[in-house]
């Protein structure tokens, strides 16, 4: 008897969500929001962790 390999269940894509829903969000400061109105294109969607990382990444950029 040979023992089958568990199939790895497919992780569901993460949502994505217009430039309008992350200024919506509550979960974004207004700091945060006007960082994202900069940052995000307005005919692109992102995952909400690519829209924290940029909020996150833009805080900590070097200011010359």
């Amino acid at each position: 008897m040979s023992k089958k390999e568990p199939q790895a269940k497919p992780e569901k894509a993460a949502p994505k969500f217009t430039k309008q829903q992350f200024l919506k969000a509550a979960n974004f400061s207004q700091v945060e929001r006007d960082v994202l109105r900069a940052l995000i294109k307005d005919d692109e969607s992102y995952t909400l962790d690519q829209a924290q990382k940029l909020v996150s990444d833009f805080a900590k950029r070097k200011v010359t």
